[in-house]
């Protein structure tokens, strides 16, 4: 899923929950981390497992088990060089912050997209499973290369992307929206309506279920104006600060989503405002 340099892209890149995510969305993110993270003791993508009050995972290569225990929300080590009584490591909101942090100091900060191809100026802190995404106060200029980044599904040990058959239904909030520069009357309200939409994401990334995400991001949309006949007054600047939360859902075409995508079969709709329903675009 690719999204341009807009205000709504920006929004509707970073789906995620609140803060307080569920124990089960965070043990997922723990489990799929510590493989990339520790490979050294878990090498491979071995599948969740429930026995109450545990969520675990058991890698056969080296015999140990991870596992989230739901009562106390600690996560525990068992077998291997770990020995065969449960060891506790900590509760799981310190290890999900150790393990972003780690994930981040080995340039893999951003589980969900690629954010390579984002110009200078661009600024994104990473804090347990909050994203706060800022121009540090300058306004960027809009770039040539719409592509914002690439929405990764999660992948087999083949890099074969995998259907999760998790349905993400992502909604902005707009703290603030302001255009300026454009001597247009009512644009500014229909900008802003634009970049208050929501969409769906179809086989979203476990990583996808817990994500806060703020954005303070200030962008120079002169050079894209004025290719067209528009009355520019002088620079042409939005100012959007916003968050997103998102929240599961079982079909995402029962949602009122603006956009649904499937991130794995690459298949995208837009809402058919006119007969209803949704209608696909690729």
């Amino acid at each position: 899923m690719k999204l341009g340099y807009t205000p709504i892209a920006i929004a509707l890149l970073f789906a995620m929950q609140t803060a307080h995510a569920d124990l089960v969305s965070d043990g997922e993110l723990i489990m799929d981390g510590a493989q990339k993270v520790y490979p050294e003791f878990f090498p491979s993508k071995e599948t969740t497992q429930v026995f109450e009050p545990w969520r675990f995972r058991f890698y056969p290569q080296t015999g140990i088990y991870v596992g989230v225990n739901q009562q106390d929300s600690g996560v525990y080590l068992l077998g291997g060089i770990f020995g065969d009584s449960p060891t506790y490591v900590n509760n799981s909101d310190t290890v999900l912050a150790l393990i972003n942090s780690q994930l981040g100091s080995t340039g893999d900060n951003n589980l969900i997209c690629d954010t390579s191809s984002v110009p200078d100026g661009f600024v994104y802190e990473y804090s347990a499973n909050e994203v706060n995404v800022t121009t540090n106060g300058q306004c960027i200029k809009l770039p040539d290369n719409s592509s914002y980044c690439d929405v990764k599904p999660e992948t087999d040990e083949a890099g074969t992307p995998v259907a999760t058959g998790y349905n993400v239904l992502t909604n902005t909030n707009i703290a603030l929206f302001e255009l300026h520069g454009l001597a247009i009357p009512g644009f500014d309200e229909i900008a802003k309506q634009a970049v208050n939409s929501t969409a769906c994401i179809i086989n979203a990334p476990t990583e996808f279920l817990s994500y806060t995400v703020n954005v303070d991001i200030c962008m120079d949309i002169t050079d894209t104006l004025s290719a067209y006949p528009i009355p520019l007054t002088g620079p042409v600047t939005t100012h959007l600060i916003s968050s997103s939360v998102s929240t599961k859902v079982d079909d995402c075409f029962a949602t009122d989503a603006d956009v649904i995508t499937n991130v794995v079969t690459k298949e995208s709709w837009m809402k058919d405002f006119a007969g209803g329903g949704f209608t696909k675009i690729n």
